[in-house]
């Protein structure tokens, strides 16, 4: 049995790729796509779904439903609603004529119809771990066989694949009226795709912890991946509902995803190597919030101040965009540290029970 401190080391290289995770996700939101698309595009086969692959190594069913969905609610959808109510007040004071459509859109809670679409992942997440406890805690599936779960799991990517954009496809009539769906809320409609990659990691955290990169695998992952990018349409794009070609786009996810465990557990025996990934995975909430609009904004500041002569130097705009993208993973790093030290801005992306001005109080009362 693994001592708390041998878990602990065995662990770091999941959060040595966490922090390749997040930092993939801000490198797709930046303008470098536009210049390396052909690396950069091709590289969304695995994003999101090594996001939550991770995200579900360490999921757990034991506490009881109520104390587990507020667990989850405070860790991903107070942030969320902190975050756009923060938005839609300054709507407010500027007196936007959208305000409503503004206000339901956080609600509904998807990409669609937030200002600051990134934080479609955290309603969504939400609702996957939702959807995993009552699988794990309702019924059956945890007495299965691990080859009948693998079946299950498969059913349930094959429907997904079949319900992906329907939703978007096709518009409700009410009443003889028009009615255009931005989706499910939460993004509910691509939860049986998302929830596979989700549930696959809980079911392989073993496998995960004591992982050891086999060097044929990873070869073969890399070939793999390669020839599918080379020689199919696979795509995916969840927040745009796109999975084309499912049997490959999920045979390149699982490559994609093993590529990055493997290069992330020879990160992790490099202290030097592992400092700036590790950094950034224990930050990845605030990098996820904040890099779209951070490296938006640096880089069109940045552009405007850009002389004639600059303006279409690629050289120029390509260290540029670098430099919008670094900004956008290093300054939510910043963030992270002034929240981690007020405890009022702490109550909005921290756990109640851990702020240090509600232990005052609560204590004060006692």
């Amino acid at each position: 049995m693994l001592s708390e401190v041998d878990m602990i080391n065995r662990t770091i290289y999941i959060d040595v790729a966490k922090g390749i995770s997040i930092t993939l996700v801000a490198i797709f939101h930046s303008n470098l796509k536009s210049f390396f698309p052909e690396i950069i595009e091709p590289m969304a086969l695995f994003r999101l779904p090594l996001f939550f692959f991770l995200s579900g190594v360490f999921f757990s069913y034991s506490i009881s439903p109520k104390a587990f969905i507020f667990k989850k609610a405070e860790a991903l959808l107070k942030p969320y609603f902190s975050v756009l109510f923060m938005l839609f007040f300054f709507s407010v004071i500027s007196q936007d004529d959208n305000l409503i459509s503004q206000l339901k859109g956080i609600f509904y809670g998807n990409g669609n119809t937030i200002r600051w679409v990134p934080l479609w992942f955290l309603t969504h997440l939400f609702s996957v771990y939702c959807f995993s406890y009552f699988i794990f805690r309702f019924t059956r599936f945890n007495a299965l066989s691990y080859y009948n779960k693998s079946i299950l799991l498969l059913i349930f990517l094959f429907s997904g694949s079949l319900l992906i954009g329907m939703v978007s496809d096709s518009d409700l009539t009410i009443f003889n009226s028009l009615i255009k769906l931005p989706e499910l809320p939460f993004s509910i409609d691509i939860i049986l795709i998302t929830s596979v990659y989700f549930i696959s990691g809980f079911l392989l955290k073993d496998k995960i912890i004591n992982f050891s990169p086999n060097t044929y695998l990873f070869i073969l992952s890399i070939i793999i991946f390669i020839c599918i990018i080379s020689f199919s349409e696979a795509h995916t794009d969840l927040n745009k509902r796109l999975y084309k070609v499912p049997t490959l786009a999920t045979l390149g996810a699982a490559c994609g995803i093993y590529f990055i465990l493997s290069v992330s557990w020879f990160i992790a025996k490099n202290k030097a190597l592992m400092r700036i990934p590790l950094a950034l995975g224990s930050s990845s909430l605030y990098i996820l919030i904040f890099h779209k609009w951070i490296e938006y904004n640096a880089y069109s500041y940045a552009y405007g101040y850009t002389s004639k002569s600059t303006a279409d130097n690629i050289i120029f705009l390509t260290s540029l965009a670098i430099l919008a993208f670094l900004l956008s993973i290093s300054i939510p790093l910043l963030i992270k540290w002034v929240v981690n030290r007020n405890a009022i801005l702490a109550l909005f992306f921290f756990p109640f029970k851990t702020n240090p001005l509600l232990q005052r109080t609560f204590y004060s009362h006692r």
